[in-house]
């Protein structure tokens, strides 16, 4: 994601379920290997801006992404 360029939370949202399913990995998956609760990454998925950003990165970590990839 190039952070030169301005993007919404509805694209990061995408990048992140993108990830997932390209990894073939289920929302329960990494909701337990991160003890998050499904809900939670639902709202990541679907671009929640009231989901603390340190839980979004903590996702983005576990998938791969990153701000520069």
């Amino acid at each position: 994601m190039d952070l030169s360029e301005r993007f919404s939370p509805k694209q990061l949202a995408a990048a992140i379920t993108a990830k997932r399913t390209s990894m073939k990995l289920k929302l329960t998956d990494v909701a337990e290997a991160l003890t998050l609760s499904k809900p939670t990454l639902v709202k990541i998925e679907k671009g929640d801006t009231n989901v603390k950003l340190a839980t979004v990165l903590k996702v983005m970590e576990y998938l791969g992404l990153s701000f520069s990839s």
